[in-house]
């Protein structure tokens, strides 16, 4: 589909004011009784942090990361543990998820006592998880049942559940770490109680002797209706709401509301002088603006950036008639026309300077222009705001791209913020646009489809919204943006797909508000976990954010070992929270070095030479065992990951036969090897993981095809291209390159293929390198 289309059918709402088991993690996806619906049978999380707790008469109680979505149907693991175990840094809120399975129907409580140790620590919540009805998966990587755990309803520790016979209901608590607890071993005790029977379990808190920073360190734009959450009843309400956002470390798009800088509302604006004009009551910007933006009369800190206006539309940068000039017929304007816009981006700028915040403030010019006419507006806009206003940061959301920065008609001019779209996001680019002092940030649609990680998907793997930010700080993404938090429709538990896309989850994070409460997700708690993770790391590196990722810092090779790019990430939950956990014993001075990613999949292959043969499993060449130059070669075919097997692909298209496609060319002059062709039929990015023991390798790879031409075949390994826009032609016809990795992840990726471009894969190897 073109990028385009794709694209401009997104709602853009912005205001101005290891897999998880069913989803190609080894389960499989069955008809259940009730009409079709979608049961896993095989959906139990795997890892060191999923195991059985000591449980009462008639139930199993267990738990598992918060990043391992709980299917109902799951069985409890076989695996057995006596306690729950927390890691966290003071000023740090720390989640687990304790999962209750009641033979039969019965009613649960939950009590937590205090933390006791070098001090105690008192704040500690509770959520019940609830679970939305999902009649179609996202995408082919998607978790296959028809219930997917998501939303998490605030409850008191005195209330009564009731659980449903035979099945999972998961509950999440999060314990909070004041900024002044001592460090150390803290102890509480979670009681249990099941149809009557009660159960304690120890709760093991370790306090790290670090603080994570008050002010958050990870900008974003999450755009959302404050009135939706109940903001309209009072200013009261408005602050616990932005205490909400402040909590989880996110930024909403209307810091200031109700007030705003803007033409259009919160703060008068005189066109005859081009000032604005504040209004002494409390709804004004004048007072709102302070205390959100610095945090005067609130937590002292403010949010760390906020978006003054935007553009009117997706096709209308500025509105039609302003301060009473018409701009006449396109999107240039008249000279009487901009000389009233820039009269009003100068006020900006100005009220900007006199208070401190033209670092923090941003004008938000374009929204995801669709090509050269839209580029050539994006550079005059550009031109004409920094003349008017040099100091005004500028704000576009599209990935750094030349035809727009390098763009003759902006005179040097340029905008500082770039919200780049994930499924196209040009490192290379970005980290010279980066390189000249600009910011890029990600944002995210229900086209960044696998292997891309994509946060905002109910029914893919709760590691995809946590890796994100550890694959932003090897990238120096600074911010996330997303357009919608609160778009959830009628009722997002049985519709979660209300903006009309393929994505559940597309348009919400978070549900209709219960009791006056806001209703969290599991989504939505994982981001604040992957920006206290990018806390870690900028702990780690003194602090700070290198511009580029050229600039080495902190514990990068942390990082390195648990992304190698935003289509090859590690999917085991249970070490990527145990890399993090080993990072706080790092900061605290307890560890020597930084942590490296531990990852032992299931299927995890010994530390030995393979040879893999890229082919139709039931197809030609049909030898068994395939034996080729005194080597026995395993013959891979276009399946799903799976953790149990230890391989398998991921990608927007795996399972559908017509498009991942295979070829046997039985006249041509080679060996059975290069008869033998993979390849995506629609030209895009799939990546193949084989889970090995770490150490180092050498991998070499053929790719092509005989009497056949193929212009820009792409194959990277560990992240280091190995084919990189590669030719092969009648001539040449196929090409063999090797390359040396390090595994620190635990498996050997390779990516195969860049959009609308055909990569023809005929065989790997994967050899031990003393």
């Amino acid at each position: 589909m073109d990028r385009y289309f794709l694209k401009s059918m997104r709602r853009w709402l912005f205001g101005v004011g290891l897999l998880a088991a069913c989803g190609g993690g080894g389960g499989e996806a069955t008809a259940g009784e009730s009409g079709g619906e979608m049961m896993c049978t095989d959906c139990t999380p795997v890892g060191a942090m999923t195991y059985a707790l000591p449980s009462p008469p008639g139930a199993v109680l267990w738990t598992t990361t918060t990043m391992d979505k709980v299917l109902r149907e799951a069985a409890p693991p076989t695996a057995t543990g006596e306690a729950l175990q927390l890691h966290a840094a003071r000023n740090e809120f720390e989640p687990l998820q304790l999962v209750v399975r009641a033979d039969a129907a019965a009613d649960v409580t939950l009590e937590l006592s205090a933390f006791t140790g070098p001090g105690t620590i008192e704040r500690r919540e509770v959520h019940r998880v609830d679970y939305v009805l999902i009649s179609e998966p996202s995408d082919p990587a998607a978790i296959r049942s028809s219930q997917i755990p998501d939303p998490l309803v605030p409850v008191a520790w005195s209330d009564v559940h009731a659980a449903p016979a035979s099945e999972n209901q998961p509950f999440w608590i999060t314990v909070f770490v004041p900024p002044d607890a001592a460090p150390g071993d803290y102890e509480a005790t979670l009681t249990v109680t099941v149809a009557g029977a009660a159960q304690a379990i120890p709760v093991k808190l370790h306090v790290f002797d670090f603080a994570l920073p008050a002010e958050i360190g990870f900008d974003g734009n999450w755009n959302a209706s404050f009135e939706a959450l109940g903001g309209g009843e009072s200013l009261e309400k408005v602050e616990s709401l932005k205490d909400f956002f402040f909590e989880r470390r996110l930024v909403p798009g209307s810091v200031a509301w109700p007030a705003g800088l803007n033409y259009t509302g919160g703060i008068a604006y005189d066109c005859a002088s081009g000032t604005f004009l504040a209004e002494d009551n409390a709804y004004d910007f004048s007072q709102l603006g302070p205390k959100y933006i610095e945090g005067v009369g609130w937590n002292g800190v403010g949010f760390p950036s906020f978006q003054i206006m935007q553009f009117v539309d997706n096709s209308t940068p500025r509105p039609q008639e302003f301060c009473g000039v018409d701009r006449g017929p396109d999107h240039y304007g008249t000279d009487a026309y901009n000389a009233e816009w820039s009269k009003l981006l100068a006020a900006l700028e100005a009220y900007l300077v006199e208070r401190g915040w033209q670092d923090r403030g941003y004008y938000y010019v374009q929204n995801e222009p669709q090509g050269p006419e839209d580029y050539d507006v994006a550079a005059f806009l550009a031109d004409l705001a920094k003349t008017a206003a040099p100091n005004l940061r500028l704000a576009i959301s599209e990935e750094p791209k030349p035809e727009i920065a390098e763009h003759p008609q902006a005179n040097g001019h340029g905008y500082d913020l770039w919200w780049a779209d994930l499924s196209h996001f040009d490192a290379a680019y970005a980290k010279t646009r980066q390189a000249a002092g600009d910011t890029v940030w990600w944002y995210f649609l229900y086209g960044d489809l696998p292997p891309h990680f994509n946060p905002i998907t109910i029914d893919h793997a709760g590691i995809e919204t946590r890796i994100a930010h550890w694959a932003a700080w090897k990238y120096r993404i600074r911010g996330f943006a997303y357009y919608s938090v609160t778009g959830w429709g009628i009722d997002p538990h049985y519709d979660p797909r209300p903006q009309g896309t393929n994505q559940n989850g597309d348009g919400f994070l978070l549900y209709p508000p219960q009791n006056g409460q806001p209703v969290t997700s599991i989504r939505w708690e994982l981001l604040r976990e992957g920006v206290e993770d990018f806390e870690y790391l900028r702990l780690a590196a003194g602090g700070s954010v290198p511009a580029t990722p050229d600039e080495a810092a902190g514990c990068d090779l942390s990082v390195a070992g648990a992304v190698s790019s935003v289509t090859s990430y590690t999917r085991d939950a249970s070490a990527l929270k145990h890399l993090r956990d080993e990072l706080g014993y790092f900061l605290e001075g307890a560890r020597d070095g930084c942590p490296q990613l531990d990852s032992e999949a299931p299927g995890a292959h010994e530390r030995a030479a393979y040879y893999l043969n890229f082919q139709d499993p039931e197809g030609e060449p049909r030898a068994e065992p395939l034996e080729v130059d005194g080597h026995t070669w395993t013959k891979i075919g276009w399946s799903a990951y799976d953790a149990a097997k230890g391989w398998g692909w991921s990608g927007p298209h795996i399972g559908d036969a017509s498009i991942m496609l295979y070829q046997y060319l039985a006249d041509a002059p080679v060996d059975e090897l290069q008869r033998s062709v993979i390849y995506n039929d629609y030209g895009r990015t799939d990546t193949f993981n084989w889970d090995i023991e770490n150490g180092r390798y050498e991998v070499t790879v053929s790719i092509g095809w005989h009497d056949r031409e193929y212009a820009q075949q792409r194959v990277v390994v560990e992240g280091a291209p190995l084919f990189d826009s590669v030719a092969t032609t009648p001539a040449e016809p196929y090409r063999v390159a090797s390359v040396t990795v390090d595994v620190a992840d635990g498996n050997v990726t390779l990516e195969a293929g860049q959009t609308d471009q055909y990569t023809m894969l005929n065989w790997m190897s994967i050899a031990p390198v003393d």
